[in-house]
This record gives structure tokens, C-alpha cells and sequence, in this order.
């Protein structure tokens, strides 16, 4: 019989790292006596530098910080230690060799401010990264400045806005399928659009002809998700596109799932004048603690001179941060980009090699429709788009656990006490009480299995009484989310 990874063994009770008179270390004496120093050591610190209190800092030995750090960690899930099917967001294993590389001396000590020819390497590594996404891609050029897919999102129509106001022209309006990402519009109208939303037909997908009905001279361009939020391909996207172009607007892809088709499709095939990557999502860095993060934007040639700055020049055989972009939309962060995320996504890139890329996007789906076609037999008329295939992620609806008397949240902490973490739930907004499901390629069969299984378990055997009550095998159970969004306790 198949057993479930949910927690059985003991649960460590933690307390506030405080105790006195316990040292870490012992610091060699310095052979100084009070006596050698010609006064007092605080009369050598201005006044107002000083402390009337010494600090309350915990006087712990060595293992005391380690076993509570390491009891800490254990309370929270994490892609090293459970399943994390979160749809949209490709949280696949995190290869280690990525983390040993981005950890060297040479790479995680740099400083920003170090002098080029001094960084040379860095620089090449940049540059070279730069050329293997334009050739995955068909775009001429990546900026490396955005330190987040939604700040790629965001620079990616500052660069609409700029490109429009250098031809003298005032686009308000960007459009945006209901399939599309959460942040695509709050990040146009950080940029001064309005976003105008377009609905997708019962297949899932955009209808080349509900488009045209938005088409003026008003509409800058639409940002479309693609593969998008039901995990469906946009087949008509040249048709789109072509629309697009021929109203002069231009056409915006929200790149956060590119793992579904890395490898097997060009997006400058499908008309696309720029992209955002999630790094941490395609490229496998990890997420999560508010970084680090990447979202490398792309632009088809015409577009290269509105990348924000800096970036990596090459020319005389020497790598150079240049900043002299003819019509830029300016820095967006402080210095380059976040070095440590490009290392890890080009270390597996290379480890990959070109021969394997594409199977990254081939095992995604073979993955992602394992799931669709396995639960669909157990969350019976749940799957609102049950007769085609999905791309490298599929949603449910909640019909089928209704029935159970079972809402979606709290089948998803149910999931907690399985020993998976839970699916994406209530998202996309227009199918009611959705869970959309994301594998990856990095998960083995007998984890699939295991997930669906556990699916089945909490379908057919769970009561209500339970199910209310769960998770109950997790440190901190079930919590009132409402009121600690409304009353949040920060100290």
C-alpha cells in the first residue's frame, strides 16, 4: 500500500533563544591589560555612540543555536522536502550544483561597485546568459535590471509607453485576457495604462474575433499569458498578434510559464515583441523570503534601445557595464541585475545542454496531464476543460468536492496533513473554487501518485468534522487568515 510523506514522528517545542552565562566561542586573549591603554576603552568612543545598557543578546553555545535553527526549519514545508504543485508558479527542486556554483568565493563576494576589468568573468557569464535566451527565444536582447517577474512586467510596458511617446503617439489602453496573471494589471497601470479585460471562450482560450472588438487606435498593446493561466495554449496567438501589428499596437507575453514549451517553441515565431522570464521559475532558482528573484525582460530589435540600463556591452575582447541606450526608460534598480540568480539559471542551462532543454517542457506536460487525466476520475465533473489536453498545468473546479461537503480550502489543508503542500486554490478567479495543479518536470510518477491518491483519500474518506479542523499534524494549525490580515501582529 502507498504511504503518504505526512508528518507522524515528534513535534519539537521551541522557545525564544534567551540564556546567560553560555559563550559559542572563545576569543583568543589579546594580551592588552587595562593598564596599557592610556584610558578607559568607551572614553575612545564618542558619547553618544555609547550604550547606558548592554545589549540583551543570547549567551548560547554552538549546538544550542544549531538543534533551535534546525527544529525552526523543520515546522515550514519547503520544494526540498515535499511536493509542491503550485500552478503558475513552477516550483520545481532547486538543483544543488546551481547553489554550490552561485556560492564560490569569486561569485558570492563580489561587490557590485568592483571596477569591469576586474570582473571580467562576471561580465562574460552576464553576456553569455544573454545570448543563450535570445537563441532559446528569437528575441535581440534581454535586460537583466528587474529583480522580480512583475518588475519585469513592469519595465516591459514602461518600454510600451516610451516607444509610443517617442513616435508621438498617446496609447492608453492595454488589453488583457481573463487567463492571464494576476499582476499583469496592476502593472499597467503602474506604467499609466488602463488595462481593459478581455473575456476567453468556453475552450479556454482567446477568440481571434472577441479581440477585434477591442481594437483602436487607443490600445498600446495586450500582455497575453501564454501557455495562460488554465494552462491551455493559445493557438490563435499568430492570428492575434497579427492583429496587433496591423493596429500598430504591440504585443506583450507574460513569460512566468515558458517552462511548458522551452526548447520546442521560438516566441518570436508566434509575433512577440517582448517577454519577461521568472528565472526563479523556468530556470529553476528558488523562491520565496522576498528573493531573491529575476525577471529578465526581452525585446524583439526594435524595442533594444528602450531596455532599462545598465547592461553588458561587448566590444575590443573586453566586457563593459554601458549605460548609453539611446531612448532608455532609465535604471529600475540599483546596480546591473541580481548576479546570484543569472549564475544559478546558466549553470543549468549548461548542465542541460541544448540536447536536453526541450525534454525540461515535454516532461512538464506528460506530467501535468498525468495529473489531469487521474484526478479527473476522481474529481468527477471538475475539469472545465476535460476534453483537450493541458500544457504544464491543469485546474479543477470544486463541483466534486462539494458533493463531499468539502470546500477548497479546506481541501488544500488536508493536503498539509498528506504531506503535500497545497495546490494553487481560488485562482484563476472565473472558475469557481478553482485548484490548478502544476508538477513539473522534476517530480517522479511515484510522487504523482502518491499526490493523486492522497487526493482520492481526502475526496472519498474525509468527514466534514475533520476537515474543518485540519491541518492537525503541522505545528501551527488552522488559522483565522481573515483576522490576521485585518489585525497583523509584527514584533
Amino acid at each position: 500500500m502507498l504511504k503518504f510523506p505526512g508528518i507522524k514522528g515528534l513535534f519539537f517545542d521551541e522557545e525564544l533563544l534567551i540564556s546567560k552565562g553560555v559563550m559559542g566561542i572563545s576569543i583568543p586573549c589579546s594580551g592588552l591589560n587595562s593598564s596599557d591603554l592610556k584610558k578607559s576603552g568607551r572614553a575612545y568612543i564618542d558619547k553618544k555612540f555609547v550604550r547606558k545598557k548592554a545589549p540583551r543578546l543570547p549567551e548560547v553555545s554552538e549546538p544550542t543555536v544549531i538543534r533551535h535553527f534546525t527544529r525552526l526549519s523543520s515546522w515550514n514545508m519547503s520544494v526540498d522536502s515535499v511536493f509542491y504543485p503550485l500552478g503558475s508558479c513552477t516550483m520545481k527542486y532547486n538543483p544543488k550544483i546551481n547553489e554550490c556554483i552561485a556560492s564560490l568565493g569569486n561569485m558570492k563576494n563580489l561587490h557590485p561597485l568592483t571596477p569591469d576589468f576586474l570582473v571580467q568573468p562576471a561580465l562574460k557569464i552576464i553576456h553569455d546568459f544573454n545570448l543563450i535566451l535570445c537563441e532559446l527565444t528569437g528575441l535581440a536582447e534581454f535586460g537583466f535590471a528587474p529583480q522580480a517577474g512583475a518588475a519585469g512586467e513592469f519595465s516591459g510596458l514602461k518600454i510600451i509607453r516610451k516607444y509610443f511617446d517617442s513616435n508621438g503617439e498617446s496609447r492608453k489602453i492595454i488589453l488583457i485576457p481573463d487567463s492571464s496573471h494576476g499582476t499583469n494589471p496592476a502593472s499597467s497601470v503602474l506604467a499609466g495604462f488602463t488595462p481593459v479585460e478581455i473575456k476567453t471562450g468556453k475552450d479556454g482560450t482567446l477568440n481571434v474575433e472577441d479581440v477585434k472588438k477591442y481594437i483602436s487606435k487607443d490600445v498600446a498593446g495586450i500582455m497575453i499569458t501564454n501557455p495562460n493561466t488554465f494552462g491551455i495554449f493559445e493557438k490563435d496567438i499568430k492570428k492575434i498578434s497579427g492583429i496587433m501589428h496591423e493596429n500598430g499596437s504591440l504585443v506583450y507575453m507574460d513569460g512566468a510559464n515558458f517552462n511548458a514549451f522551452i526548447g520546442n517553441v521560438r516566441i518570436s515565431d508566434m509575433g512577440i515583441d517582448m517577454v519577461q522570464f521568472n528565472l526563479h521559475k523556468t530556470f529553476s532558482a528558488p523562491h520565496g523570503g522576498g528573493g531573491p528573484g529575476s525577471g529578465a525582460i526581452g525585446v524583439a530589435d526594435f524595442l533594444k534601445k528602450y531596455l532599462p540600463v545598465p547592461y553588458v556591452s561587448f566590444s575590443n575582447a573586453r566586457y563593459k557595464i554601458s549605460e548609453d541606450k539611446e531612448r532608455t526608460i532609465g535604471r529600475i534598480a540599483p546596480f546591473l541585475c541580481n548576479f546570484a540568480i543569472i549564475v544559478r539559471a546558466y549553470a543549468y542551462l549548461l548542465s542541460l545542454g541544448r540536447d536536453n532543454i526541450s525534454s525540461v517542457s515535454e516532461i512538464a506536460i506528460l506530467n501535468a496531464n498525468y495529473i489531469k487525466k487521474k484526478l479527473g476520475k476522481i474529481l468527477k465533473d471538475s475539469d472545465p476543460f476535460e476534453k483537450g489536453l493541458c500544457m504544464h498545468e491543469c485546474v479543477f473546479n470544486d463541483a466534486a468536492l462539494e458533493k463531499s461537503d468539502i470546500s477548497t480550502v479546506e481541501f488544500a489543508k488536508l493536503l498539509i496533513d498528506y504531506g503535500f503542500h497545497p495546490p494553487t486554490i481560488y485562482f484563476p478567479k472565473n472558475i469557481h473554487g478553482a485548484i490548478m495543479i502544476e508538477p513539473t518536470e522534476t517530480e517522479s510518477v511515484k510522487t504523482l501518485d502518491g499526490f493523486i491518491k492522497a487526493v482520492g483519500a481526502i475526496k472519498f474518506k474525509i468527514k466534514k468534522l475533520k476537515a474543518i479542523k485540519s491541518p492537525q499534524k503541522t505545528k501551527v494549525g488552522r488559522v483565522n487568515e481573515v483576522l490576521a490580515n485585518k489585525h497583523p501582529i509584527f514584533k
